[in-house]
């Protein structure tokens, strides 16, 4: 049995997994529900093996760190981004630049939809969008602000418009409603637009989308796609798993 975790931005998730689509337990935590986590972690079958992806603070990282050496006597083992990775080529050209969660996602994605070129998004704190080939070529991809920042960049940045909650309107007719129409429709267009660049490349894409905010993509995108949570997770079990790691 081996234990994932993929400690983001703004909340880690873990899971309990013989495979990997075989979860035994699976949860998540906010950053400061740390004591919470551990006494759910503590409650599960101790793992063989422990693999994490971490793009949250250093101080988290190493609480994760300590806490598994002192309950199961097991370091974390870090993903890092590689050049290839189960038949995906990583065009990534520098790779200590390249996010870990990008990485294991586009893995978890490729494990999900073998053969298929994909457009990866995930709609979190930031929106990363990334384009795999249908032969397994990770070709890169775009980051930027995520919906809520993008709504407090606003916010701050402007002398006289709020934090908006407002709706989605063809042609809004107030402030709220113009800034949450606009938001979307940057987000969205930015997924359409890597979708098309894949289409243009003579591959037949379909969009994933995953992060909190999927959904708000979801309804207004105009182009296939289906919600795919747990990529980075699924990505991690992907890899040991293929490595030949035993899963008691």
């Amino acid at each position: 049995m081996h234990l994932f975790l993929d400690l983001g931005n703004t909340r880690l998730k873990w899971a309990l997994a013989s495979d990997i689509f075989s979860w035994h337990g699976n949860g998540h935590a906010m950053p400061d529900e740390l004591e919470a986590l551990f006494d759910a972690l503590r409650a599960i079958t101790a793992p063989d093996a422990i693999h994490g992806c971490c793009v949250g603070t250093e101080t988290l990282r190493q609480a994760l760190d300590a806490f598994c050496r002192v309950t199961w006597g097991r370091d974390i083992n870090w993903l890092a981004p590689s050049a290839e990775a189960m038949g995906v080529v990583n065009r990534y050209r520098k790779l200590s630049q390249q996010g870990p969660d990008r990485w294991a996602a586009v893995l978890g994605a490729r494990a999900r939809y073998p053969g298929r070129a994909l457009v990866i998004a995930s709609a979190g704190t930031a929106l990363t969008i990334d384009g795999l080939t249908a032969d397994g070529t990770f070709l890169g991809g775009m980051i930027l602000p995520g919906y809520r920042m993008m709504k407090t960049s606003l916010a701050a940045g402007t002398a006289r418009l709020p934090f908006a909650d407002g709706h989605f309107h063809d042609f809004p007719t107030s402030t709220e409603d113009a800034i949450e129409t606009g938001v979307l429709t940057a987000l969205t267009a930015s997924v359409a637009a890597l979708f098309d660049r894949l289409e243009m490349r003579g591959e037949d894409p379909l969009v994933l989308l995953a992060g909190g905010d999927a959904p708000l993509l979801s309804e207004r995108l105009g182009r296939p796609s289906c919600i795919a949570h747990d990529l980075v997770l699924q990505g991690l079990a992907a890899l040991a798993f293929a490595s030949g790691e035993p899963a008691i």
